[in-house]
């Protein structure tokens, strides 16, 4: 039996926000159509309802003038106008969720720039905050590098030659590598993060 591991790790690609705001571009004009034509097709068969309501009123009003008694009209102009009204409100309330939908999807593109913004500023902030912190660890490894040769120098002239200069400047070496290797790997650790 094979073993396939799969990893639940999901690994975000390095331009994550360029390929969301890609997608947003595709995606977007095809979502605010398709609310246009929905809207569009709401307010079409809004109208053909009105119309309908009108000549079933219409019909209803020629019906009963056949009667005797002829009922007073104005029930039916009433109702006729209740109806117009309804439908122009309701396509009103239709036009209102298509320029909201617009209006928020303004507003989405404008905090994706927001949030893009912050992102580029922090991430610049971080990159000056590691530079400059890397560059103050280099001082003070020069300082103590300079510090130690000193005092490695006036322990030579103290000491003068022999076996004990020989140690002083098997210390010194010593010290002047880990200078030297802590900034290597100042170097190595903080590349990443400095462009």
């Amino acid at each position: 039996m094979p073993n396939s591991s799969k990893s639940s790790k999901k690994v975000a690609p390095a331009n994550g926000a360029a390929v969301a705001s890609e997608i947003t571009d595709v995606f977007t004009p095809v979502y605010l159509n398709t609310v246009a034509r929905v809207a569009e097709l709401q307010k079409n068969s809004l109208d053909v309802v009105g119309e309908q309501t009108s000549e079933w009123i219409g019909a209803w009003k020629k019906a009963f003038s056949f009667f005797p008694v002829n009922p007073p009209t104005f029930f039916f102009d009433i109702a006729n106008q209740a109806v117009q009204t309804a439908v122009e409100t309701q396509k009103s309330a239709i036009d209102l969720v298509v320029e909201q939908t617009e209006a928020v999807n303004e507003i989405t593109k404008l905090r994706a720039d927001a949030y893009s913004k912050i992102t580029q500023t922090a991430t610049a902030a971080f990159q000056n905050t590691v530079t400059r912190s890397v560059e103050a660890q280099k001082k003070a490894l020069e300082f103590a590098g300079a510090q130690s040769k000193a005092i490695f120098e006036a322990t030579k002239k103290q000491v003068g030659g022999g076996p004990v200069a020989v140690v002083v400047d098997s210390f010194e070496r010593g010290t002047n590598t880990l200078i030297e290797a802590q900034k290597s790997i100042l170097d190595a650790t903080t590349k990443p993060f400095v462009q």
